[in-house]
């Protein structure tokens, strides 16, 4: 899927955070704050002492400091320049997170200019809630009120699947990228669980301890106990539901892209419930 926002609009964007001296990464250490959105233990060393991202960004930028603090954004790991929409996008709402800049002032100043650049391609940052009465940024269309993605559940290996399953759906065009959207999903669910899961608090209904892979098991044990008795018995079913749903449509032979849908929504809806009944998604402010 062709990209809507330039090369141009990214490249000014980068030179306003280069001039006006906005660090990317707030207050946080430069691979803490990349580490929300990637998973750096994956991505290659372009040092050949090291073995991965991670043990790269420490190196180049804490110990040695023989990286320009512009770096990121011509990194080929990153490719910010290039990458899909979304994944720029969700790269811009974070340098404006309440815990990556807590200064309400400058986010929202940082906002509004992201906006006025990115006016041009037909998107803008605004503002969806607030975390301890400071602002959380989403990107949106300006036409039509569309949300590339919601507010992280803060499992960030969940959250970072997440963004990958809503990536390959929107390209998906043929019967083995929807399948593999169903592996997505079922990754997903699988990473979930294990966030979730205590052993000794979740038991299995059939005595059987789950293995650290069986979505299904820790799911189902996750719900009968933290959903448990009469006044919970639709949330109860609504949760076994969308797992069920999620788990049977990963496996369809005959994938297309209704089915490769079904199987994201089902498996946003168990994350979501998950997120509520965790304790990660409370009242806004």
């Amino acid at each position: 899927m062709a990209n809507e926002i330039t090369e141009v609009t990214r490249r000014s964007i980068i030179d306003y955070l280069t001039a006006s001296g906005a660090n990317w990464a707030g207050r946080l250490p430069e691979d803490e704050f990349l580490a929300r959105l990637y998973d750096l233990t994956v991505l290659p060393s372009t040092d050949h002492r090291l073995t991965d991202a991670s043990g790269d960004i420490r190196q180049h930028r804490f110990n040695f400091a023989d990286w320009p603090d512009d770096w990121v954004f011509y990194d080929s790991r990153f490719n910010l320049l290039r990458a899909s929409d979304e994944a720029f996008l969700r790269f811009l709402c974070e340098t404006i997170h309440p815990v990556v800049r807590p200064d309400s002032a400058e986010a929202r100043e940082m906002a509004a200019v992201y906006s006025r650049e990115l006016k041009a391609d037909g998107w803008q940052i605004i503002e969806r809630r607030q975390i301890s009465g400071r602002p959380v940024f989403i990107a949106e269309r300006i036409h039509g009120r569309t949300d590339i993605f919601e507010e992280p559940t803060g499992w960030q290996k969940v959250d970072r699947q997440l963004q990958e399953v809503r990536m390959y759906l929107d390209a998906a065009d043929s019967e083995e990228q929807c399948q593999a959207v169903g592996l997505l999903c079922r990754e997903v669910l699988i990473s979930v669980g294990q966030a979730v899961f205590d052993p000794n608090k979740h038991k299995s209904l059939d005595g059987i301890i789950p293995s650290s892979t069986d979505a299904g098991r820790l799911l189902d044990s996750i719900f009968e106990t933290e959903l448990h008795g009469g006044p919970n018995e639709e949330a109860r079913a609504h949760a076994k539901a969308s797992l069920r749903l999620a788990l049977a449509l990963q496996h369809k032979r005959t994938a297309d892209y209704q089915t490769a849908a079904l199987c994201a929504e089902a498996t946003v809806s168990v994350v979501n419930l998950l997120a509520v009944i965790s304790g990660r998604r409370r009242r806004p402010g």
